[in-house]
């Protein structure tokens, strides 16, 4: 059952909100590690976005081509306040680290002399990977709750992570029975 569907659910959080909350992620992260950053701001801290809505947005997210992050932001948007929502959570997301990224490339000329920025860069790529890390291990939990999926997500990191086959031709095949999995749950 999603968001909308839920009787009791939440209200809709405003328009003005899913924008400062992307904003908010848009312009303090640079790298990786946004899909665990989201997770925590929409379903942790603010509570206005249900785990498994969460997840099916990150999974159509992947699916869909360009930036999974703008995708799942734009997915999210769209679940909780249609088009506007997509809308707002979109340029949320952009608006502050385009100009923020022109801005410091100004700093980042200047600075390209110092040995420290190496360093800097290197802590901030490891925080990035312990949110991925983080919202591995919360999606493994999840899944274990009900084991055919664990068997969907092993599977899955094992043909792609362990033997590096091809990512599309993997999902395509596991798909239906990942499908099928989750319509015998529900």
């Amino acid at each position: 059952m999603s968001l909308s569907e839920a009787p009791g659910s939440p209200k809709k959080p405003r328009l003005a909100t899913l924008f400062m909350l992307c904003f908010k992620i848009g312009i303090l992260s640079f790298g990786g590690g946004l899909t665990g950053w989201i997770y925590q701001e929409f379903v942790l801290r603010h509570q206005i976005l249900s785990e498994d809505d969460f997840s099916s947005s990150v999974a159509i997210a992947q699916m869909l081509p360009g930036a999974n992050v703008v995708n799942l932001a734009i997915c999210i948007g769209e679940l909780l306040r249609g088009t506007l929502g997509s809308i707002a959570c979109f340029l949320g997301f952009l608006i502050g680290p385009f100009v923020a990224v022109i801005a410091l490339l100004n700093v980042f000329d200047q600075l390209a002399a110092f040995e420290f920025l190496p360093v800097m860069f290197n802590g901030v790529a490891f925080a990035a990977m312990g949110l991925l890390l983080l919202t591995c291990i919360q999606g493994t939990q999840r899944a274990m709750r009900f084991p055919p999926s664990l068997i969907v997500v092993v599977l899955t990191a094992v043909l792609v992570g362990v033997l590096e086959w091809p990512l599309i031709p993997v999902v395509l095949s596991i798909a239906p029975f990942s499908i099928f999995i989750a319509w015998k749950r529900s």
